[in-house]
């Protein structure tokens, strides 16, 4: 699956690859941060849950690199 986001609706820095299951099972790759995001919520019908957690997460993850550049 290939997250291309809308800019209306969501920024395009949340792009990414990867696939949410129907038992909370996700994992997605980030190019922009190069990052691998892998893990289960393990419950079944939280498919959704999954993809708004790793938009959560890559929003965090740029949210660091932001802040970590700013340091340097």
């Amino acid at each position: 699956m290939n997250i291309k986001t809308v800019p209306v609706l969501m920024p395009a820095k949340f792009n990414s690859w990867g696939n949410a299951g129907s038992t909370g099972a996700f994992l997605f790759y980030h190019p922009a941060t190069d990052a691998y995001l892998i893990g289960t919520l393990n419950q079944f019908g939280y498919g959704q849950k999954g993809i708004r957690f790793m938009l959560q997460l890559t929003d965090k993850l740029l949210k660091g690199i932001k802040n970590a550049d700013a340091l340097l």
